[in-house]
């Protein structure tokens, strides 16, 4: 694979190259040119993902890896044996499903029926909506702190994702699915205990 020159890469310029020229640039140093490749392909690395580990917190994390694997990975990369989106899609598939064994072993599936009453509390006022279950809900949210709730409430209530929480709430990533993680086995713990008075 041919290195482009090593030079600091303008944004217009990188945005123009191939997906193989980019590749050789990332090679090279230039992290500009990794930009480039998240932003042509994170949404569907993100698609993969989520219908994998089926949670958006999860799904982010494993985008995060991919490209992590990918930067760390770029001299590997031979065009001469595919496009550079089978190569990623392979990632994708392979940091999900780890992920979702991992997930699996610490018996994150088991609390979907948790994450189901959140959703379903969410929608006030639904015609049918068992009360018991709205109030449970609103029971166990009251028990996270602030930031933990907002998380909670602005993922599963909104449907936004941690980059998006991140900029409404001005943190860090890190910090909103930290937030977001501890809010989940916040509410996991409080489902735990009225499970054990019934």
């Amino acid at each position: 694979m041919s290195v482009v020159n090593p030079r600091r890469l303008h944004p217009d310029e990188s945005s123009k190259l191939s997906d193989v020229e980019l590749m050789s640039s990332v090679t090279a140093g230039q992290h500009e040119a990794l930009a480039v490749i998240f932003d042509r392909y994170h949404r569907l690395v993100f698609s993969v993902a989520i219908r994998i580990v089926r949670d958006p917190g999860e799904a982010e994390e494993v985008v995060q890896t991919v490209f992590l694997d990918i930067f760390k990975a770029a001299a590997n990369f031979d065009p001469a044996k595919g496009m550079l989106k089978v190569w990623i899609l392979q990632y994708a598939y392979h940091r999900a499903l780890q992920r979702k064994r991992h997930l699996v072993a610490n018996r994150f599936y088991h609390w979907e029926d948790l994450e189901a009453a959140i959703e379903l509390g969410s929608v006030r006022g639904l015609p049918g909506e068992p009360a018991e279950i709205a109030r449970l809900v609103e029971q166990m949210l009251g028990k996270l702190k602030p930031r933990q709730r907002a998380a909670v409430e602005m993922t599963y209530y909104e449907g936004l994702t941690a980059v998006e929480i991140a900029a409404r709430l001005s943190q860090s990533v890190h910090v909103v699915r930290h937030d977001l993680n501890r809010g989940i086995a916040g509410l996991r713990a409080a489902l735990e205990n009225e499970n054990e008075k019934t």
